[in-house]
């Protein structure tokens, strides 16, 4: 690990340094919580109070250099679980060769249980392929709205061009440059769906405004509402390396 992906990772994790790599197999072996909403949406928020609602314990940074290390296979297998006609189907067919082939992915996750960043929170790896590996993970997706949410990514992708080089899009084809961005939103959030519709109760959608207090939070994990603000994180102000 680079020293920038270090530093990176410490300055994102939330609560103590993890002591237990929870793994077997190929697989997370607990409960885990994945935001899978793109970013801009509030993820940051929702890991945070995961943490404080006390159903997670550790959040994992965001760590761009294993995405890419992983990123020739996880296409692959995103574009098989895009294919499959069933969760159930696709787990069959390809559990066995998603375990054995991103065991560097399981170790690095193992000590943590809450993701909201790359690698496998937002919409980098397919929710197929991330329910095989994390079987009794939960997915939170967190809807914005739109024009809102086009004006937070330009302004985080234009903050960030050496991670989006394509970011001059904004300056010299913007509508053609959010019409992306509109289409991919669409697309991650009908594979949400599909999930969805083969187990409802690991799935919970959102609404920006339900980021204003702990209900649809605490209703879906059947904990307490706390009685203390709910965490809004601002990422375009935190460093990213």
């Amino acid at each position: 690990m680079s020293a920038m992906s270090w530093i990176n990772r410490h300055l994102n994790r939330i609560g103590p340094e993890p002591e237990v790599r929870w793994a077997r197999k190929g697989m997370l072996t607990r409960e885990v919580h994945v935001i899978c909403s793109p970013y801009k949406t509030g993820t940051t928020s929702v890991g945070r109070a995961l943490i404080a609602l006390g159903v997670g314990q550790s959040i994992m940074g965001h760590d761009g250099q294993l995405l890419q290390n992983l990123r020739p296979k996880l296409h692959r297998f995103n574009k098989l679980a895009i294919d499959a006609k069933s969760f159930n189907g696709f787990a069959r067919d390809h559990g066995g060769e998603i375990r054995q082939s991103l065991g560097e992915l399981v170790e690095a996750l193992s000590p943590h249980d809450v993701f909201h960043d790359a690698p496998f929170g937002h919409e980098h790896i397919h929710v197929f392929v991330r329910k095989v590996i994390a079987p009794r993970a939960r997915f939170i997706w967190i809807n914005r709205n739109r024009k809102n949410w086009l004006r937070s990514v330009q302004a985080w992708e234009e903050a960030h061009p050496d991670t989006y080089p394509d970011h001059a899009e904004w300056k010299s084809d913007p509508e053609g440059r959010a019409e992306k961005r509109r289409q991919q939103w669409m697309f991650h959030y009908n594979q949400f769906k599909r999930l969805r519709r083969h187990d409802g109760a690991i799935c919970l959608e959102l609404d920006r405004v339900d980021l204003k207090n702990w209900v649809a939070l605490a209703e879906f994990y059947d904990v307490p509402v706390p009685n203390k603000p709910f965490p809004r994180d601002n990422i375009t102000r935190q460093p990213r390396f």
